[in-house]
Order: C-alpha cells, then sequence, then structure tokens
C-alpha cells in the first residue's frame, strides 16, 4: 500500500523508480528504438487459484483469476543535458467465479519523469501511477478480497553532488481515490523529503535525512495528520558481493480527528529499514529486510497501522536458463479499529475503539524457465496465515500462480 507509507519511504521508492528507469534501457544499437525514442515491450499472462480470495476466517471464497498485461518502458534523450522516460505496466483481472472483482490495473511502478541535468546537479519532474485493486500484500486487511485504489504523485526531485557531498530534496503532492464503498481512503497529502551525505566511495555513503507530511481526508471518519521524522542512513558496499543499506530515527504523528468533540492524539514511534544483498555464489544470492514503520489506516476508523516486517529471500539459478526461488515474511503489527460508537448527544458520537495486534507469516517457492530470448513462463505457490487477537480477523490462504510472458 504505497499510500500508507510516511513521506520518507515515497521518496525512497519513487527513488528508487527513477533509478530503475536507466537500468531497462541498455545502450543502441542493442536497444529497440523508434526514431530516437527506445523502448521496451513485453506481454504477460496469468492464471491463479486461490482458496480464499476474501481474507475470511469463516466464509472462505475460493476462486480462479486471470491477469493479462503488458509492460512498456520508453526513453527519449531529448537533448545531451534532458532525459524523457516512461514506465508502466497495465493489466486485466477476470474472475471467474465473482467477476464483481474484475478491473483494470495500473503497477505501482509505473512513472513518467523528466530529468535535466548540468555539471553536477540534476533536476528531476515525475509523475508516479498506480491502480490497483488486489489486497494479498496489506496485512492490515480481513475479510476483504478486492479495494480498488488509485493513487497519483506529481513531483518534483533535486540532486547536488558537490565532490564528495551529497545532497537531495524532494516535494511531492499525493492524490488517493477509491470507489463508493472505500471512499473513505480518499485523500491528499503534501510531502517534503532532504537528505545530505557524504560519499565515501563511489557506491558508499552516510549522512542524515529527514521529512515531514500533512494529509487531509475528504470523510469525517479518518483524521486528518502531520507528520515528521528525522535519522540517519548508510547505504555501504561491504564487498562486490555484499551490500549493507539501513536507515533510522524518530517519527511523530499528529491527528486531526473530524468528529466533534474528539480532540487530537500524537503517536511518538521510529523507523527502521536494514536491507543485507548477498551474492552467495555465482549461481546463489539471498536478500534479508528488516522495516519497523508508522502507515496512515488502511481500514475505516483506523488511523494508523505500526507494523514490523522481516522478509528472506534466496534466488537460485539452477541453470542458465532455469531460476528457483523461496521467500518467508514475518509481520507483526497493531493498529486502531472501531467497533461502534456511543452517543453522547442528540446527534453527536463518539467512536469506540478497539487496539488490533496480529501477525502474519508468509512463504512461498516459485520455478521460471526462459525458453528463449523472448518467452519465459514461471510456476510459483504461496501461503499466508493471519492471527489476531480480535475475533473473525484470523484466517489462511494458499495460492498456485502459472504465468507465461512474451518481450518482443
Amino acid at each position: 500500500m504505497a499510500k500508507g507509507q510516511d513521506a520518507l519511504f515515497n521518496a525512497i521508492n519513487v527513488q528508487g523508480a527513477i533509478n530503475s528507469q536507466s537500468t531497462a534501457f541498455v545502450p543502441a544499437p542493442a536497444q529497440p528504438h523508434l526514431g530516437p525514442v527506445f523502448y521496451n515491450l513485453s506481454a504477460y499472462t496469468s492464471l491463479t487459484y486461490s482458496d480464499n480470495i476474501n481474507n475470511s476466517q469463516t466464509d472462505a471464497q475460493p476462486d480462479v483469476y486471470s491477469q493479462t498485461g503488458v509492460n512498456l518502458g520508453l526513453q527519449w534523450p531529448a537533448t545531451p543535458s534532458s532525459n524523457l522516460q516512461l514506465n508502466t505496466g497495465i493489466s486485466y483481472l477476470h474472475y471467474f467465479k465473482y467477476p464483481v472483482n474484475n478491473g483494470l490495473e495500473i503497477s505501482p511502478g509505473s512513472i513518467l519523469s523528466y530529468a535535466l541535468s548540468w555539471d553536477d546537479a540534476s533536476l528531476t519532474f515525475y509523475d508516479q501511477a498506480s491502480y490497483t485493486r488486489q489486497v494479498t500484500t496489506e496485512a492490515a486487511l480481513a475479510n476483504t478480497a478486492s479495494l480498488p485504489q488509485f493513487e497519483n504523485t506529481v513531483g518534483l526531485l533535486g540532486k547536488w553532488d558537490p565532490g564528495h557531498w551529497i545532497f537531495q530534496s524532494s516535494y511531492s503532492y499525493v492524490i488517493n481515490r477509491s470507489d463508493s464503498a472505500h471512499d473513505y481512503l480518499n485523500s491528499a497529502s503534501q510531502e517534503l523529503f532532504g537528505r545530505a551525505g557524504w560519499r565515501f566511495a563511489e557506491v558508499t555513503q552516510a549522512g542524515v535525512e529527514a521529512s515531514g507530511s500533512l494529509t487531509s481526508y475528504d470523510v469525517a471518519s479518518q483524521s486528518n495528520n502531520s507528520s515528521y521524522s528525522a535519522g540517519g542512513y548508510v547505504e555501504w558496499d561491504v564487498k562486490p558481493w555484499l551490500q549493507f543499506t539501513a536507515r533510522g530515527g524518530p517519527t511523530f504523528y499528529e491527528f486531526y480527528p473530524q468528529s466533534p468533540g474528539v480532540a487530537s492524539s500524537l503517536l511518538d514511534s521510529y523507523y527502521v529499514s536494514l536491507i543485507v544483498n548477498h551474492q552467495i555464489a555465482d549461481f546463489l544470492s539471498e536478500n534479508l529486510s528488516v522495516l519497523h514503520s508508522i502507515q496512515l489506516g488502511a481500514n475505516q476508523g483506523s488511523d494508523y497501522v505500526e507494523q514490523t516486517t522481516a522478509s528472506y529471500y534466496l534466488t537460485w539459478a539452477l541453470t542458465r536458463r532455469m531460476n528457483l526461488n523461496a521467500s518467508l515474511t514475518y509481520i507483526n503489527g497493531q493498529q486502531p479499529l472501531t467497533e461502534g460508537s456511543i452517543e453522547i448527544f442528540p446527534g453527536v458520537f463518539i467512536p469506540i475503539q478497539a487496539l488490533e495486534k496480529y501477525q502474519l507469516y508468509s512463504g512461498g517457492l516459485s520455478a521460471s524457465w526462459q525458453f528463449t530470448d523472448h518467452l519465459s513462463a514461471s510456476v510459483s505457490y504461496s501461503h499466508t496465515q493471519r492471527a489476531s487477537n480480535l475475533s473473525n480477523r484470523s484466517y489462511s490462504t494458499d495460492s498456485v500462480t502459472v504465468q507465461a510472458s512474451y518481450g518482443f
């Protein structure tokens, strides 16, 4: 849920999406192009069976659904000092038994950027958009099969690298929209991010970073809020086969309820992110990540979600054209949930809230084959188990997916 992350992690994700655009293209003439515009294009289709698409404890709904789409990348080096890039993925979800969940999706990684550069500085204008329907990656939700969410982030990112110094700052305006059943998610946010660091080597740096945001909701059930965070970070290539990234610091939220008679509240917490990439051997690699953060509420009447996520991924290149992958994820979180209300005066209600504490465990196995330079296929299995201290919010689900893709 990109909208649920604070300004700091939103800024980091945007920078990652912009940086990944350049890696999608290789120098001409190997890269396909139409005149001065380089491109890559692929199409895919998948079929998934899930025994519990609505993540329910007592009323599991099994279904088979397909997802068919295209991934498109464009790059236009308009001038020696400017570059226009587009990365997007568009697909259609079709449920065979419950077609009410059908719909279009736009990949969360979709981004349009235009960069101007000179000497040791650059200025990037960007627009990142996504439209998602599935909720399988949101641990805070239960008893939900589909949650349509449109998010658009438009902003400006500035970089200046004088010598060993690194300075970055960004401003983003984020709009979130959902359908009428989930209009409590409709909101707008302004986000600021800044960073100053020192580069010890080409790919090793450390410094400080800070962020702030203001969010307002369209409906009164959600609290408007502001947030601030500050901390340090380090990006360290320990060895050519070992990379380490860490960041952390305090974060503060203040919530301003829109309901009459409800006072504002403060939440003091912290954020921590640790990522380790390890190339064990030429054919074997692993990734370990730990993240503790505050997210804005995903359920109606809930102000926030505080959770810690630990993930481990293992990739084994069995042959030149076959990969095996394994993943494990553990999430420990808590969130306030509204469980009714009390009428203190005629027409004036105070919500009754309970604190949900939950754990989510998930694991998966997958295998992929590169049949030709253009055609590939994969098969994967995943299991998810959620436990909650509140009734009717625990569930388990298993799914199997087969996918084929073709790169043009």
